[in-house]
């Protein structure tokens, strides 16, 4: 049994034993930072995230596909499933354009809430993430903050992840840090608007070869059935390179997440 099978035949086990489920939220106020915000033991979430990134030297349009089953599984415990796909067109050296549409494996998250943002003085919570593509694999976590002030809510993530890319005569390793942040205001039980930031920091071989700044607005609307969010993360800079990278990175990515309660 591969890794990708394993990690699907455990969540969807868990999924099938927290039958019947409880109706509860996991709503979410941002795309890339994360809350300590988990389901209710029993309760599931069907969660749809498309992340289009654009504008490199050369046509650049990448969309990436994540469809996730998220289950709560203890107090203050959750996990998720997610199936990964990505399509790109891009152009290359003579100017030809291709498409190509893959696979990208799967994920499993776990997350642990340990405060709470409103009843404590922060919210902290533990997240975890592994990914099996068919010749890459992923491990990332995260620490996570958030704080409730009245109507103004603050969430802050520490992000690290290891990538390792399995080709035939060598592997290649990858490392990445990634603090993120967001700001939003509650304008009312199912509308909020606010800000994101990343700086992801790219490691190869010991040497920083990135350090790329990312920052725009956030909105996200609920009901007592589904939510939606959606980002607008255009690249302010890049601290290594000293202006804009279009080389290695895009110079926009919008996010839109849409989960519907099960």
């Amino acid at each position: 049994m591969t890794f990708s099978r394993a990690l699907l035949g455990a969540v969807l086990g868990i999924a099938v034993l927290t039958l019947p489920a409880v109706a509860a939220a996991n709503d979410r106020h941002f795309t890339y930072t994360y809350e300590t915000a988990v389901l209710p033991p029993g309760a599931r979430e069907l969660e749809v995230w498309t992340t289009w990134r654009a504008g490199r030297e050369r046509y650049y349009s990448r969309f990436d596909h994540r469809l996730e089953l998220e289950v709560g599984v203890a107090k203050n415990l959750m996990t998720s499933l997610y199936i990964n796909f990505t399509g790109l067109t891009e152009e290359d050296d003579t100017g030809q354009r291709a498409s190509e549409f893959e696979y990208e494996g799967v994920s499993n998250e776990w997350k642990l809430k340990l405060s709470d943002p409103v009843a404590d003085a922060v919210g902290f919570g533990l997240y975890g993430e592994v990914t099996a593509a068919p010749s890459e694999y992923e491990a990332e976590a995260k620490l996570l903050f958030d704080k409730r002030v009245g109507d103004v809510l603050i969430a802050m993530n520490l992000v690290g992840e290891s990538e390792w890319k399995v080709q035939k005569d060598e592997t290649e390793t990858e490392l990445a840090v990634t603090p993120v942040a967001g700001v939003s205001y509650i304008v009312n039980p199912s509308f909020s608007a606010g800000v994101e930031i990343q700086n992801e920091n790219v490691i190869e071989e010991g040497e920083l070869e990135h350090s790329v700044l990312s920052a725009g607005p956030v909105i996200s609307y609920s009901t007592e059935t589904w939510w939606t969010t959606l980002t607008f993360l255009p690249q302010i800079t890049d601290f290594k390179k000293g202006g804009i990278d279009d080389e290695a990175h895009e110079r926009v990515q919008v996010r839109l997440l849409l989960s519907s309660h099960l």
